[in-house]
């Protein structure tokens, strides 16, 4: 079996499924550098490498990568330029090893429009031709990347997404849900406004079931009280035993981020669930998997999301059929198997390109 080492900033509980499957295929062992510890039970090797923060932005192993680097035969590195140790492994001039840079592969945050371009794109472009291949998360980046040069058989795909459980069938859907760090950013208030909005109009809405803990917390849950919605709008705080989280799902019709679409997206896919949010929403690309109507809805104005509620209760049935059409689309291209096929595609592909 091929060595093969995985340069990440944590072992995010998202990515375990994945590093399991490709560790059937490789000796694997994949590197954290943020966190205390790690002692998930696993199937691949677990290896800090410790570092330290330099202004913020970048980010300095202690120990020498290269050393290490070079008892493996591919690496593959988290893919943010701000690893300077990670980086200067682009400038060895005689390595045994390949080197696979992963990650979205374009500028997106809180603060910035998924693809939004900054002064550091000369940057990245110029250190992403170093590599011996580039991954993404999409294949949304790959033409802005042609256009700067860019071989096609280069850049690779690894679809974004997450393991899911079997959903409840017998489970009545019959809430709206939302799931995530509760941040301004995500627009958590533009969901409550218009659930407001929408219950004024017609008391039958679906409840609202939030999922999720952050700096919001206790004012979404005085504004709940406020506005008298102790009865329709549960805040259920964190949670991470997916099991749980599985039955939450089985039970929606929809699940609505106005602000974001992350994992959630490929989450709510899994289960069946449309996922709804609005064309301008913060992405690492997962927002591309929704087609919009058909899986689930990409809306422009923060007024629409009030009819988008009242629609639900309306017709609960169109908002199942699509959440039928996501699983199919989830099931099909978006299962972890799939993402892991990405990577070791593109294991394969350097190893095999000299």
């Amino acid at each position: 079996m091929k060595k093969v080492l995985i340069i990440y900033n944590r072992i995010w509980p998202y990515r375990i499924p994945i590093f399991n499957l490709l560790s059937k295929e490789y000796d694997l062992t994949v590197t954290y550098s943020l966190g205390d510890s790690f002692d998930e039970d696993v199937d691949f090797k677990v290896k800090k490498l410790p570092g330290r923060q330099v202004l913020s932005r970048f980010f300095v192993h202690k120990d020498s990568l290269h050393n290490i680097c070079k008892h493996y035969d591919v690496v593959i590195g988290y893919g943010d330029i701000g690893w300077l140790s990670l980086i200067k492994l682009l400038f060895k001039k005689k390595k045994s090893y390949k080197i696979i840079l992963w990650g979205i592969g374009v500028r997106a945050s809180y603060n910035s429009n998924y693809g939004e371009k900054t002064k550091w794109d000369r940057v990245r472009y110029y250190l992403m031709k170093k590599t011996d291949a580039v991954l993404f998360y999409s294949k949304d980046p790959i033409p802005i990347y042609l256009k700067e040069g860019f071989k096609r058989e280069k850049l690779h795909i690894a679809n974004n997404t997450v393991l899911v459980n079997s959903v409840n069938t017998n489970v009545k859907k019959e809430n709206i849900l939302f799931i995530g760090t509760l941040y301004k950013q995500k627009k958590i208030y533009d969901l409550l406004t218009s659930y407001l909005e929408a219950y004024k109009e017609n008391k039958n809405v679906p409840n609202l079931e939030i999922i999720g803990g952050g700096d919001e917390f206790e004012n979404i849950a005085s504004w709940i009280k406020d506005n008298e919605l102790s009865n329709n709008i549960f805040l259920r705080g964190k949670i991470f035993e997916e099991t749980i989280l599985c039955n939450y799902f089985s039970s929606a019709i929809a699940c609505i981020s106005p602000g974001q679409a992350g994992l959630s997206v490929l989450k709510s896919m899994g289960y069946g669930v449309p996922y709804i949010c609005k064309k301008n929403a913060i992405t690492g690309g997962e927002i591309f998997n929704i087609e919009n109507g058909v899986s689930g809805i990409l809306y422009d104005n923060d007024k629409d999301l009030k009819n988008i509620i009242l629609d639900i209760e309306n017709q609960p049935n169109k908002y199942i059929e699509m959440g039928v059409r996501a699983k199919k689309y989830y099931d099909l291209y978006r299962k972890p198997e799939d993402m892991a096929k990405g990577i070791s595609d593109s294991i394969q592909w350097v190893l095999n390109n000299n």
